[in-house]
């Protein structure tokens, strides 16, 4: 009975309302897990554990040599609790892309393997090379352990290994294969990978979540450089089809819409040390000049609020212009009192208790400076009720807007809608679209008129590279209008290039290779 009444208190997310099941299920595995690590202690066993801490690791692969042809794996193996244990595996399709792991603290052997024969599995005689790595708080003391690159130049001495690492039979490809995001990245909003279902596995079963989708940054086109980017980023249970609504009004022109796909149930320090090293600390994703905007829904905005309390301000970093949190318990919720009694407690319900560590600490750092911050409250369910008790049907609209909060926001704007239905709502996805208007791209119009012009249809051959064929066809008639005079150059780089194209110097980066390939291809484009 206790279990049960736990359910109904906790419960503060729309999506949670039909998860009860799944809950009660987490908890019969959990205990399960637990007398499997009492009998035979395994490594893969111990990180669906949801009490114990685990590690976000990720890096590059660099340097794929040229004899490796076939999909290629990073295979994590550890050996203190059994010799070549296979604690995770991530596939993918090139190499100077970015894998990424979940995985607990120990020593590890990363060994990169290809799958030469195409059967949908690769063991050790397949390996190409490999990293020896350790995972502890030393190395990473927000457990989010980046830059652990694999150079495949490099001969490192990984031991007797043994191991076979098979595909798994549920992973969904992707749309198509990206030049610059890891692979998997770019996706539609109807595939599985966004579907209810794997939602709520990344409430309740965060590592088995992470082991179909590790990188957490998805997209939906391939990335368009001129574009402002757009982070979107769901609450407890949500998925990137939550932001579904405001997307179809999204000038797709101007914008290119990004998502944090993450394990909801995870400890939320921890996701937010993942956020802020792959859109904020410039690292991953370096944007120069660029802009970012952020618009997060629901715990997604409590995720948000400390990732930027990282920012450190270095100039290195990338800049917020515009933070939009959405129907946010940045109070914490009080229904999450209830999980430090639950039989099994989930991560992320303890941290959003209001009187947890990580609520007191959440805005314990202002936010950086040039950042607005609008911050939208719901309150659909309980107009007309007293102010305590004002409601969007999941938060209550007091944990919305909190003290700390409401100083930092350029605005406050309330909407007569639910905790859900406001990301539908025709006056929030305008209020959205207006205040997008108002970040402004680091491009000149005039270079943004011929930026959005396009390119030329080309097909990619052996004479030229998909990179070369990507750039003639999206900018193709930017390039021309650079180096015919008719727009003076933004920065050093495109000095260069012009110059290249001229003959001036060698040729050597992709885009002037590219135009010198394009003009013996088409002399006549666009002068008759």
């Amino acid at each position: 009975m206790f279990a049960h009444r736990f359910v109904v208190s906790v419960l503060f997310a729309s999506a949670l309302f039909v998860a009860g099941c799944s809950y009660l299920n987490t908890a019969g595995e959990q205990a399960l897990y637990t007398l499997w690590q009492a009998g035979a202690p395994r490594q893969r066993v111990y990180k669906h554990l949801l009490r114990r801490d685990t590690f976000f690791v990720f890096g590059r692969l660099e340097h794929e040599p040229a004899a490796a042809r076939g999909r290629l794996a990073v295979v994590a193996l550890h050996d203190e609790l059994e010799t070549n244990e296979v604690v995770d595996v991530n596939w993918f399709s090139r190499d100077d892309s970015y894998y990424g792991m979940n995985l607990p603290e120990g020593d590890y052997r990363l060994v990169v393997a290809c799958d030469r024969d195409g059967d949908g599995r690769v063991d050790q005689s397949e390996a190409i090379g490999g990293r020896r790595l350790r995972v502890d708080l030393t190395a990473a003391p927000d457990r989010v352990l980046g830059d652990c690159d694999i150079d495949l130049r490099r001969r490192v001495e990984l031991g007797a290994t043994r191991f076979t690492a098979t595909a798994p039979a549920i992973a969904v490809p992707p749309s198509r294969e990206s030049l610059f995001y890891p692979r998997g990245s770019i996706r539609s909003l109807d595939e599985p990978l966004f579907a209810p279902r794997m939602a709520t596995l990344g409430m309740y079963r965060p590592a088995e979540f992470l082991e179909r989708a590790p990188m957490m940054f998805y997209a939906l086109e391939e990335d368009i450089g001129y574009k402002i980017p757009v982070v979107f980023v769901h609450g407890i249970g949500g998925s990137p089809r939550d932001f579904a609504a405001i997307l179809e009004r999204l000038d797709r022109t101007r914008y290119r819409p990004w998502f944090f796909y993450y394990p909801s149930g995870q400890d939320l320090s921890q996701v937010a040390a993942m956020f802020h090293r792959l859109f904020l600390s410039g690292r991953v994703i370096p944007l120069d000049r660029m802009p970012l905007v952020v618009v997060a829904h629901s715990m997604g905005g409590v995720v948000v609020r400390e990732a930027m309390n990282l920012s450190t301000g270095s100039a290195k970093e990338n800049h917020v212009d515009c933070l939009i949190t959405i129907a946010s318990p940045l109070a914490g919720h009080p229904g999450a009192r209830f999980a430090k009694r639950a039989p099994v407690v989930i991560p992320s319900w303890r941290d959003l208790d209001p009187e947890s560590a990580f609520i007191r600490q959440l805005h314990r750092r202002p936010l950086p400076d040039g950042t607005n911050y609008h911050l939208f409250y719901a309150d659909g369910e309980s107009p007309a009720a007293e102010p305590s008790e004002r409601t969007d049907g999941v938060v209550p609209v007091s944990a919305q807007l909190d003290p700390a909060a409401c100083r930092e926001a350029v605005e406050q704007v309330g909407f007569a809608a639910s905790h859900t239905g406001v990301l539908r709502d025709a006056a929030v996805i305008a209020r959205i679209e207006a205040l997008l208007s108002e970040v402004k791209s680091p491009f000149p119009d005039d270079h943004l008129r011929e930026l959005r012009r396009g390119g030329y249809a080309i097909e990619t051959d052996a004479d030229l590279t998909p990179m070369e064929a990507y750039l003639i066809r999206e900018i193709g008639h930017y390039m021309d209008a650079l180096v015919s005079g008719r727009l003076q150059p933004c920065d050093p780089y495109q000095v260069d290039f012009i110059a290249a194209c001229r003959g001036e110097r060698p040729a050597k980066l992709p885009a002037e290779t590219a135009w010198r390939k394009l003009e013996r291809r088409l002399p006549l484009r666009g002068r008759n």
